[in-house]
C-alpha cells in the first residue's frame, strides 16, 4: 500500500492543477506497475486565507489586497489560467464574485471521506468555484454540492451548525506548520517523500515509483 497525503486548499487553483497532474501520474503508473492500483489518497486541510471572515469577502477586495491591485492580479491569474489550460482545465476567474473562508468546506471533505466520496467532493468544489463561479459562502450552494455526492442532510447540518470535523482541520493546520509547509499543493508519499507545488505528472510518478 502506498499512501499519498495531499495538503490542499479547495480555493487554490494550483491545487486543482496539481490534482490533474496527480491523476495523469497515476494513470501512467497503473499501466506500468501492478502495485500502483493499491494507492490510498488522503486529502489534508490547508488554508491559504484563514483570516477571512466566515461570510467571505468580495473577490475584487481579495485580489486587490493579495496582489496589490487588479492589474497585478490579472497577470498572476493569466499565468495560472494558461497552466490550467495545459492540463485541460478552463479556469474562469472572472466568474468568481466572493472569496470564501474554506474551513467549512474542508470539514465537509472529511464528512465525504466517511462515505468514500471525498475525491468526488474535492473535484466538485474545484469545478464549482473555478469553472462555474459558484458562491461557496452560500449555504444552499454548499448543501447542494454536498448532497449531490451522497452526503445526507443530517451530516451536512452537523458540519455547518455543530462544527463537526473542525478539530480535524485544526490538526491538519498544526501538522502543516510542523512540517514547514508554506504553500500548496503539497504531496507526502508514504510519509517520507515530499513534493511541493503543482509538479508535472512525470515528477509525481517518479516519486511514487520510488515507493513502489
Amino acid at each position: 500500500m502506498v499512501s499519498i497525503e495531499i495538503f490542499s486548499d479547495v480555493v487554490c487553483p494550483w491545487c486543482f492543477i496539481g490534482k490533474r497532474n496527480l491523476e495523469a501520474a497515476l494513470l501512467q503508473l497503473t499501466r506500468e506497475h501492478e502495485g500502483a492500483k493499491n494507492i490510498k489518497i488522503n486529502w489534508r486541510s490547508f488554508q491559504l486565507n484563514p483570516q477571512l471572515p466566515s461570510i467571505g469577502i468580495s473577490r475584487s477586495e481579495y485580489t486587490s489586497t493579495k496582489f496589490g491591485g487588479t492589474e497585478r492580479a490579472a497577470m498572476v491569474y493569466d499565468r495560472v489560467q494558461r497552466s490550467g489550460h495545459e492540463v485541460g482545465l478552463e479556469l474562469n476567474f472572472n466568474k468568481i464574485e466572493t472569496q470564501p473562508n474554506s474551513s467549512i468546506l474542508h470539514a465537509l471533505v472529511y464528512a465525504a471521506e466517511m462515505v468514500q466520496r471525498d475525491h468526488d467532493f474535492v473535484e466538485s468544489l474545484f469545478k464549482a468555484f473555478f469553472i462555474d463561479g459558484v458562491d461557496l459562502t452560500n449555504r444552499d450552494n454548499i448543501i447542494a454540492l454536498a448532497t449531490d455526492i451522497g452526503l445526507n442532510e443530517t451530516t451536512v447540518d452537523s458540519v455547518l451548525n455543530d462544527g463537526l470535523f473542525m478539530e480535524k482541520i485544526e490538526e491538519d493546520i498544526q501538522e502543516a506548520t510542523r512540517l514547514g509547509i508554506q504553500g500548496v499543493p503539497f504531496f507526502i508519499i508514504n510519509k517520507s517523500i515530499g513534493l511541493s507545488g503543482a509538479q508535472p505528472p512525470e515528477a509525481i510518478a517518479k516519486a511514487i515509483e520510488q515507493s513502489l
